[in-house]
């Protein structure tokens, strides 16, 4: 990553909570812990704790210590969120700082590389106290005294100011003589998890006249991806219409539908690799094969989810790229099924969705797949 050209002091709550749950993965106590890595117990603790950043620690000795803590039997999972955590560590200082409406916009972190949702579910995991997704399944011990912090949780006015800031950042990445589009997008995605709806009116105010008339895309462009992450931050502020219309009108070709697979690919892990830009979204459909990516989908058919059509859609198209992938997977083929048989007796969806839903269904009998009887 480039540097910044200012220094701000560095936060380690993401990195710090999860170095706890490490260590309880393992399980050791602090002062086990410390008496394994040859430190005193204050350091251990002042990680954990945020206030001596992790990322702080000299690279060689911090990866000495990941190689150690694996050895020691920690879980694979955590470990492997390391970076990720330090990155969200990094976004939420820059994001924070007391002089984001002066700081250069190309020094933002948070537009230095595509996000995962991972990445965002360790951002938003200090934001919104939201546990991330990848832990919800985790079988960490539960014996802790007393009370104590469920997650990296930020107090309330810096919470605010998360929001507020990234209002700031979207209005100046897009004021520039060159829009720096990646910025843009990702803090209008963020900005759309404000859980005060305070955002609703900011994106509705700043983004409505693009989102509702978003450019005659006859091709993927790099304002595809940002009119997406707008219309999805509408739908997350409760207002569906900007995305069942970006559904049924920006995806005239076969771009574009590639675009809205590879990104949601990467999003869910199946590439592997960061990306710098979203210029890989259009790019032939070569390096993953989409059974993460359906599982994830199928879990978030919900008519209660703010991306319900768009779930939908992205299954479909998913299902019409990888024919028979859901044989593959039989359980996730039946869960497909009776959630499709829900859905399909809402009234909460739209036409366009009832359609691909229809034809998702008569593709999954034509492949021996049916429901478990659960979907009614």
């Amino acid at each position: 990553m480039a540097g910044r050209r200012r220094s701000a002091p560095q936060r380690g709550e993401v990195t710090g909570y999860l170095v706890k749950l490490i260590r309880e993965s393992i399980p050791l106590t602090q002062e086990q812990l410390a008496a394994e890595l040859d430190i005193d117990r204050a350091t251990v603790q002042s990680w954990e704790s945020g206030r001596r950043p992790f990322t702080a620690v000299p690279f060689g000795q911090a990866i000495a210590i990941r190689q150690r803590l694996g050895r020691f039997g920690a879980n694979t999972s955590l470990l492997a969120a390391l970076d990720d955590a330090a990155e969200a560590d990094f976004i939420l200082t820059a994001v924070l700082d007391g002089q984001v409406e002066r700081t250069d916009v190309t020094d933002q972190p948070l537009g230095w590389s595509v996000l995962t949702h991972r990445l965002a579910d360790l951002i938003l995991w200090a934001v919104l106290g939201q546990t991330p997704t990848f832990i919800r399944g985790l079988p960490l011990p539960q014996h802790r005294r007393g009370p104590v912090a469920t997650g990296p949780f930020l107090p309330a006015d810096e919470r605010r100011s998360f929001f507020a800031h990234l209002h700031v950042l979207a209005d100046r990445s897009a004021a520039r003589r060159h829009p720096h589009v990646l910025l843009h997008r990702q803090a209008c995605f963020l900005a759309g998890m404000d859980p005060t709806r305070a955002s609703a009116a900011w994106l509705t105010q700043s983004n409505t006249r693009t989102a509702r008339q978003a450019p005659a895309f006859h091709t993927w462009s790099p304002l595809w991806p940002d009119v997406r992450s707008v219309v999805t931050s509408l739908a997350n502020q409760g207002d569906p219409e900007p995305l069942r219309h970006f559904i049924a009108r920006a995806h005239p070709d076969d771009a574009c539908e590639r675009a809205a697979l590879n990104y949601s690919a990467y999003w869910v892990g199946e590439i592997p690799y960061r990306e710098r830009d979203d210029s890989f979204m259009p790019a032939a459909l070569t390096d993953w094969r989409g059974s993460r990516l359906l599982r994830h989908l199928v879990q978030r058919l919900d008519v209660g989810h703010p991306f319900v059509d768009l779930n939908i859609h992205n299954v479909w198209a998913l299902l019409t790229a990888r024919r028979g992938l859901a044989i593959g997977d039989p359980a996730t083929g039946r869960a497909l099924a009776d959630r499709a048989t829900t859905l399909l007796d809402s009234d909460r969806i739209s036409a366009q969705s009832r359609q691909e839903l229809t034809s998702i269904v008569y593709s999954l009998r034509a492949d021996g797949l049916t429901g478990t009887g659960m979907g009614r």
